[in-house]
């Protein structure tokens, strides 16, 4: 690490010594230093919480033009365009090392990707409220930002990974995000809808239920009274908790884990610098 430019996730770790700690003891010594159920529920999610509230601290949503968040809209929505795509390769990845794993990508795919005689793909909803809702379209959007394109290239070459190990630490940190990210982006398209004049909630109809059908144990898409992103999160945290019966290695969850949570975290931190830099600009 070069410690004169650490990301925000680095800067945490920093903060918490005991779940840095847990991190390179398991990297150091190659191998589980802590039950999976203490991996996710003391450290994995503990360290996105953090990192999220100081990411929509940085965004301040409330307080965006409409220039800046469209700029937030549509650098967000690249990574969604090819979602559904990337969940099907990493599935066929991982097939024959844990067909089970296989099986949870799969069906978080059908939901992403659409499934026949049910919600067409998320993409294709989201892109297509957003010209509804706000007369904002993110089809072809040309990623403005270098972490963007990061994002979308570092998930690309993981998805291919020959450690499922590690497939399954990167897709627990991208369903892991999801819905920090997901009420995090409802907050920027209520204010763009507010600028405009059209309003905020269920004022915006079309993305309203969107955000529902991802957020809201009470929406037809959920399963069992737990939300479709809460439902992806769950089910890729299984093979985390019970590692040790399906073969996966803590060293190379932790690894993958890591090298997802960065690109994402960067994105936001990249973006409210361009926000703040045009804003100087303006000043």
């Amino acid at each position: 690490m070069y410690r004169n430019f650490p990301s925000l996730v680095d800067e945490s770790l920093v903060q918490d010594s005991a779940t840095r700690r847990v991190f390179e003891q398991a990297i150091i010594l190659g191998k589980e230093v802590v039950t999976g159920k203490s991996l996710i529920d003391e450290h994995f999610d503990p360290l996105i919480a953090r990192l999220y509230k100081q990411i929509s601290q940085r965004v301040d949503p409330e307080h965006l033009t409409a220039d800046e968040a469209c700029l937030y809209i549509g650098e967000l929505s690249v990574f969604a365009r090819y979602n559904s795509t990337l969940l099907l390769r990493a599935a066929e990845t991982v097939r024959g090392f844990c067909p089970e794993l296989a099986q949870e990508l799969t069906r978080n795919f059908l939901e992403e990707g659409g499934e026949r005689g049910k919600l067409p793909a998320h993409y294709v909803v989201f892109s297509g409220a957003l010209i509804s809702d706000l007369d904002f379209r993110v089809n072809g959007w040309m990623p403005r930002a270098a972490s963007t394109r990061s994002l979308v290239s570092l998930i690309d070459v993981l998805a291919w990974s020959h450690c499922p190990s590690t497939i399954l630490g990167m897709y627990y940190a991208t369903e892991a995000v999801a819905i920090a990210e997901t009420r995090l982006l409802r907050a920027i398209t209520d204010r763009l809808g507010t600028v405009l004049g059209r309003g905020a909630g269920s004022a915006l109809p079309r993305l309203h239920d969107y955000y529902r059908m991802h957020l809201d144990e009470e929406h037809a898409a959920a399963n069992g009274k737990v939300a479709v992103e809460q439902g992806h999160q769950d089910g890729i945290a299984r093979f985390i908790r019970e590692a040790q019966l399906f073969g996966f290695l803590q060293p190379q969850v932790i690894d993958g884990f890591l090298q997802m949570l960065n690109p994402f975290v960067d994105q936001w931190v990249e973006l409210s610098v361009m926000v703040e830099a045009t804003r100087r600009g303006r000043g």
